[in-house]
């Protein structure tokens, strides 16, 4: 199954630098690009959750309005998903129910074996998780405490148009 990258938008950039700088970095190729057309779906189907952390409309492929602020939200959401379903395929491993066989250190003669400590990678990853759990929390609150425009505003708070040109428009 082909997965669609859409290069010249808004999510296609963003999904090139969440591949690139904060997954992994691979060199041109067919994996690169699928990995980059994956990102770049899972951002468009959670445009939604951005919408409802920080009161906006975006939509599409190529949404207007999504400046960095709200590329720094939708990229800290994906890290969190990626950093969750680490530690969830790691855990899968400990317990045993991929059908690996888990062993530590296998030891015949002079050779050895060592495999990385599954329970180490597993704390790592959840660690990482409540990091970026962290980390979006505080960018949403900064969003919508010093970003947000409010949605209505009524009586004496509202301007008149003409009283204030920086303001004329601001609100609607």
């Amino acid at each position: 199954m082909a997965h669609d990258v859409h290069p010249d938008t808004n999510l296609g950039h963003l999904a090139v630098f969440i591949h690139d700088q904060e997954i992994a970095y691979e060199p041109q190729g067919g994996a690169r690009e699928t990995q980059i057309g994956l990102i770049s779906g899972w951002l468009e189907g959670h445009l939604g959750e951005l919408n409802n952390l920080i009161y906006a409309q975006f939509s599409g492929t190529n949404p207007s309005g999504l400046n960095l602020e709200e590329q720094a939200i939708l990229t800290e959401l994906y890290v969190s998903e990626y950093n969750r379903k680490s530690h969830r395929r790691v855990l899968r491993g400990i317990d045993g129910s991929d059908g690996n066989a888990d062993f530590q250190v296998i030891r015949e003669g002079d050779s050895m074996i060592q495999r990385s400590n599954k329970n180490l990678t597993a704390k790592s990853y959840h660690e990482a998780y409540l990091s970026s759990q962290e980390r979006l929390k505080d960018l949403v609150h900064a969003y919508n405490l010093y970003g947000a425009k409010p949605s209505q505003v009524f009586g004496a708070d509202a301007p008149a148009t003409g009283q204030n040109s920086n303001l004329d428009g601001y609100y609607n």
